[in-house]
């Protein structure tokens, strides 16, 4: 590159198993002339404040420059150098005292186009410029003696290990910083301090790391909504009714099929004459129907869904139950229209473990399953995911062990313990390891 405090960022190690992209993320001081990396930029990020516009910048006037000084100069002229005896309680402060001018920083960043280069860089390429890449990577989980690596490098290439303190990259300096960060919050938390939304913080980090998951497919009873529960509690408020106490052990069949007339049968069984399959029926379904009058998506599934649809994803749903079923639901709550397709089990022959039923959704999506990810909450919807090339997530509902679907690429108490991001990320590049604030 052009300068020699310029560097690309690709290439160093993720939480999510795979390296930083490289070519898309640059960082360097001041360029001196309009180089190829600048010219095929989609973006190239100037942080300098105006008093540091001494010469004009190579760039200045091309579509893809742009101009945002770090620096607030109203912040600035409240700001005490005496209370910051330090570089560390500079960058602390800083970070805090500049929020406005950080939030329009990282609303650039996310909104430059993906498939072409950003070029940060300030005026040594080292301070404003070192802060910015050291969020960026912190929102990715490169390991933080990695960034504290990648920030030291500025004084060698700049040639100040041996001049005065506030001119040095010292690794605890950026270590510092990123542990304010975590007293802030952590780095999404910051991000959304200052303004940035799910989905760009999301564009972010999908700068640097690999996202090729086009479409998002949920399971429903169990999964979209708590259905099992009402099923299993209406189901036992029937045995009651007959001064019986239903045995769970054998209620789940293990697919994804209908078994009621069976369950009819157990119980008929277990009551004996003057059973009456009409009036039971009647009677458990009135009851479930009660419990369903109130019973909304199961807790962070909504803010997936409504996620993924900021980021442009196609999402579905593949179910075992009848249309008449889901649709009823989806209805009652008014979120049809949250959903691009839903393919049900009275469109297919065979039910889970077997991936028909994810075969066809697919289908309609236009994707294939390593394309995709599916949320799951039994073993056999897991089995059935995977079976169709997709990459299975299981969010167990409460009758199902985490044990059970073990299987799953990612296991998961509850859709709220982890951003989609997150989980985009880990599908994307097939990562083993998340780590949630």
């Amino acid at each position: 590159m052009w300068s020699p405090n310029a560097r690309d960022v690709g290439g160093l190690p993720t939480r999510y198993g795979v390296p930083t992209r490289a070519g898309a993320l640059l960082r360097c001081e001041f360029p001196t002339a309009a180089e190829d990396e600048l010219r095929e930029a989609g973006l190239v990020l100037d942080l300098r404040s105006d008093w540091e516009l001494k010469q004009r910048h190579p760039l200045d006037g091309a579509p893809e420059y742009q101009r945002i000084p770090w620096i607030d100069p109203a912040a600035e002229a409240r700001r005490v150098p005496e209370d910051e005896p330090r570089l560390l309680d500079v960058y602390r402060n800083s970070l805090t005292r500049n929020a406005a001018h950080i939030g329009r920083i990282f609303t650039a960043i996310a909104d430059a186009p993906a498939d072409r280069p950003v070029v940060v860089h300030c005026k040594a390429g080292k301070d404003r410029t070192g802060l910015t890449v050291a969020l960026l990577l912190e929102l990715v989980g490169v390991p933080r003696d990695q960034i504290a690596a990648d920030y030291a490098i500025s004084e060698n290439k700049l040639g100040l290990q041996d001049g005065p303190e506030f001119t040095r990259t010292r690794p605890e300096t950026i270590l510092g910083s990123l542990e304010h960060i975590d007293a802030l919050g952590g780095i999404h938390a910051y991000l959304t301090s200052l303004g940035l939304s799910p989905a760009r913080i999301h564009r972010l980090a999908a700068r640097l790391l690999p996202v090729d998951v086009r479409a998002i497919v949920f399971d429903f009873d169990g999964l979209l909504m708590d259905t099992e529960t009402t099923l299993v509690e209406s189901w036992q408020a029937e045995w009651a009714h007959h001064g019986l106490e239903l045995d769970l052990d054998d209620f789940w069949p293990g697919h994804g099929g209908d078994i009621t007339e069976e369950r009819y049968a157990v119980l008929a069984a277990a009551v004996g004459d003057g059973f009456d399959r009409s009036q039971s029926h009647a009677r458990r379904l009135a009851h479930r129907e009660r419990l369903h009058a109130e019973l909304d998506f199961r807790p962070g599934i909504l803010d997936w869904i409504t996620t993924a649809r900021e980021l442009g994803l196609q999402v579905a749903i593949a179910s075992s139950s009848p249309r008449t079923w889901v649709a009823g639901h989806l209805e009652r709550v008014d979120a049809v229209h949250l959903f691009d397709h839903v393919v049900t089990g009275d469109e297919v022959s065979a039910h889970k473990p077997d991936p028909a039923i994810y075969d066809l959704a697919l289908q309609r999506l236009g994707v294939p399953g390593v394309a995709a990810i599916a949320v799951e909450d039994t073993p056999h919807g897991v089995a059935a995911a995977q079976a169709a090339g997709m990459y299975a997530v299981a969010v167990p509902n409460p009758f199902v062990s985490q044990a059970a679907v073990g299987g799953a690429d990612l296991v998961l108490g509850s859709a709220d313990e982890i951003l989609l991001s997150e989980l985009l990320l880990s599908a994307g590049s097939k990562g083993s390891t998340l780590v949630t604030e």
